[in-house]
């Protein structure tokens, strides 16, 4: 919830932030200010990215009994090509030189987020649709 209270006051008039993450989602050990940076990243971009629309962070144990949480920021923004999903978490990566000049960045937030996701034993995906406003991202 911080994360969101901290990048509320950002967002563009016309997106909503969206936290279905459970108060009833299980507690994990880790980090919690890493934690923090990581939501921080991956909601500060869906913000910068998307100018309609809405940006939704779920949450949900995974396993019976709980082996670990699976957390996704999914948005209605630019999106990003199928064939970048990989490549963005490394660092100085960006989608292209446009997307830079347009909305800033130096390409190493991904790069951050990975590194400190696999400090905790985790793993980090994005898919996405390319093609503009609407289309959108996840991170997974």
């Amino acid at each position: 919830q911080s994360a969101c209270d901290t990048l509320t006051p950002l967002l563009r008039r016309g997106v909503m932030l969206i936290n279905e993450v459970s108060p009833s989602l299980p507690s994990i050990q880790a980090d919690a200010s890493r934690l923090f940076q990581v939501l921080v990243n991956l909601v500060g971009n869906s913000v910068r990215f998307t100018s309609k629309g809405h940006i939704r962070i779920t949450g949900e144990a995974i396993g019976s009994p709980v082996r670990s949480v699976e957390v996704s920021v999914q948005d209605t923004g630019i999106g990003i090509p199928p064939s970048k999903c990989k490549s963005i978490f490394d660092a100085y990566v960006q989608v292209d030189a446009g997307t830079t000049r347009e909305y800033g960045g130096t390409g190493l937030g991904l790069a951050l987020v990975k590194a400190l996701v696999e400090a905790h034993h985790g793993t980090i995906t994005a898919s996405s649709t390319h093609g503009g406003p609407g289309h959108g991202s996840a991170f997974t």
